[in-house]
C-alpha cells in the first residue's frame, strides 16, 4: 500500500494513537525507575533526561542498550527497570491534558480508536491501565505481542476494522512513516518528544484537544455545502446560506463552525444572527394572543430586509453600521458592522428563515433537524442555568408551539436544499440534499 495519496481527515472513521510523547510524557516515571535501580545497584548515573527522552518512541531494546553500564548485560538492566515500572508509573504517571476528554468526544462522533506501540507487553499493558484509558479504544496492541514492525501492525489494525480510512497520531518519524506507507493520514504531535521529526506529518497538534478540530464530522458537510457555492454562486454577487432550525437545534454553533471553515478556504464570510433583530419586549409581547404576537412581531424583518438583504444585489461593496437590540436590557445598544462584496458568502441564521419575507432572499436553504423532545432536553441544559426552570414553561407554552405552527405551515424538510439530522450534534448526518 506504500505509496497510496494522503487522505482527507473528512473521510477518515479510524484514529490509531502512539503512547509515549502522545497520550502521556513518560520522562518523569521511566527515569525514577531508572534512578532507583541504578541507585539500589550502586551504578552512576551518566545519563539525563533528555538523552532517555531520545529513545521514546523506538524499539524498547535500544534504551537498555544506551543506559547499561559497561559490562552489565542489557537484558538484566531491563528487567531490573521493569521492576520498579509499576511503582514509578502509578506515582508519576499521568496522561496529557485533556486526553480523555477529547478521546470521549471523537468516540461520541462514531470514530474507531485503536492503541500502538513499539513497547513491550509488560509496559503497554502497566501504562495503559495506570492510566486507566482501556475503555476508550475498540483495539490495543503492542509490537511486542508480535514482532511487527509498525507499518504492519497499522496494517493489521485497518484489517481488523474492515480496512476503515485512518489516521495515525504520534510524536515520532515512525509514526509518521507507518501512516504513509499503510495509506493513512499521519498527525504529528508538536508536544511530544520527536522534536522536528513530527513537522514533517500531514498535519500537526499543539495540544491534545485540538484533534477535535481535525476530526470534526461537520467537515464533510462544510465540503459539500462549499462545493455547491462554487456550482450556484453568481461571481458579482454575494452568496446567501440560510441555516435555519427550531430552537436548541445548533445553528448557531454550525455557523460558527462553517464560517470558520470556509475563511480556512480562502472566502470572504459575514454572519447575520436573526437574534440580532428582535423587537423589543413591547412589540413581542403586544396583542391579546402571545404566540400570535411572538410568530408575527418577534422579529424586525423589515430592518433586516431593507438594511442588509436587499443591497446583497449591489455588485460594489457595501458597508452598513446597525445600532440592534440587546435582548438582556431590551434596549438598542449593540453596535454592529455588515460588510459584503460581490464575493462574500453570507451566513444567515435563525428561526423561521424560510418564511415567505424571508426565502426569497437566501440562496442556499439548509434546515437543522431535531425532535421537540431534543430541543427541550437542550433548553434544559443550557437555558435552565442561566434562565431557572422557569424557562422550560416558556418552551412548552410558547417557543415549541410556535416553531410547531412554522414548521407546519412553510416545511423546511420539503423547502430545503439539504436536511441534515443534528439530533446528535457532534456526528450530524445529512438525510437530504438536492
Amino acid at each position: 500500500m506504500a505509496g497510496e495519496a494522503m487522505i482527507y481527515a473528512g473521510d477518515v472513521n479510524l484514529i490509531i494513537f502512539d503512547v509515549d510523547g502522545t497520550i502521556l510524557p513518560t520522562t518523569k516515571p521511566v527515569m525514577a525507575a531508572i534512578n532507583r535501580t541504578f541507585m539500589q545497584a550502586g551504578w552512576p548515573v551518566r545519563f539525563n533526561e533528555t538523552d532517555v527522552e531520545s529513545f521514546f518512541g523506538t524499539p524498547a531494546g535500544e534504551l537498555y542498550r544506551f543506559i547499561a553500564p559497561e559490562g552489565e548485560p542489557w537484558e538484566g538492566v531491563r528487567e531490573m527497570v521493569r521492576r520498579e515500572y509499576p511503582a514509578a508509573f502509578r506515582e508519576f504517571a499521568s496522561a496529557y491534558p485533556g486526553v480523555k476528554e477529547t478521546l470521549a468526544a471523537l468516540r461520541r462522533r462514531g470514530y474507531r480508536l485503536a492503541l500502538y506501540s513499539n513497547a513491550s507487553i509488560q509496559y503497554f499493558d502497566m501504562v495503559v491501565d495506570a492510566l486507566g484509558i482501556r475503555d476508550y479504544f475498540d483495539y490495543a496492541e503492542c509490537i511486542g505481542e508480535n514482532d511487527l514492525t509498525k507499518p504492519e501492525l497499522v496494517r493489521k489494525i485497518r484489517r481488523r476494522f474492515g480496512g476503515l480510512k485512518a489516521a495515525v497520531v504520534g510524536d515520532r518519524i515512525h509514526d509518521i512513516e507507518a501512516a504513509r506507507e499503510t495509506g493513512s493520514l499521519s498527525v504529528g504531535v508538536l508536544y511530544g518528544f520527536g522534536g522536528g521529526e513530527p513537522e514533517q506529518a500531514d498535519v500537526t497538534i499543539e495540544e491534545f484537544k485540538d484533534l477535535l478540530s481535525i476530526f470534526d464530522r461537520r467537515l464533510r458537510i462544510f465540503r459539500k455545502l462549499l462545493e455547491a457555492v462554487g456550482e450556484r454562486k453568481r461571481p458579482d454577487r454575494a452568496y446567501v446560506i440560510g441555516i435555519n432550525g427550531i430552537d436548541t437545534s445548533g445553528k448557531t454553533l454550525f455557523t460558527e463552525a462553517l464560517a470558520r471553515f470556509l475563511v480556512m478556504n480562502g472566502q470572504d464570510v459575514q454572519v447575520i444572527n436573526l437574534d440580532d433583530f428582535h423587537n423589543p419586549r413591547r412589540i413581542r409581547n403586544s396583542g391579546e394572543d402571545p404566540l400570535e404576537s411572538y410568530y408575527h412581531r418577534g422579529f424586525d424583518i423589515g430592518t433586516l430586509v431593507d438594511s442588509l438583504l436587499v443591497p446583497l444585489g449591489q455588485k460594489d461593496g457595501y458597508s452598513v453600521s446597525l445600532t440592534l437590540l440587546d435582548l438582556r436590557t431590551d434596549r438598542y445598544e449593540k453596535e454592529k458592522t455588515f460588510s459584503f462584496t460581490g464575493n462574500t458568502i453570507v451566513l444567515l441564521e435563525g428561526v423561521y428563515l424560510f418564511r415567505k419575507e424571508l426565502a426569497g432572499y437566501i440562496d442556499y436553504k439548509l434546515f437543522l433537524d431535531i425532535p421537540f423532545e431534543e430541543s427541550r432536553i437542550r433548553a434544559a441544559e443550557r437555558d435552565v442555568p442561566l434562565y431557572g426552570d422557569e424557562i422550560l414553561s416558556k418552551y412548552d407554552e410558547k417557543y415549541l408551539p410556535v416553531q410547531s405552527r412554522y414548521l407546519e405551515e412553510y416545511s423546511p424538510w420539503h423547502i430545503a436544499d439539504m436536511v441534515i439530522d443534528n439530533t446528535h450534534w457532534e456526528y450530524p448526518v445529512i438525510t437530504r440534499i438536492r
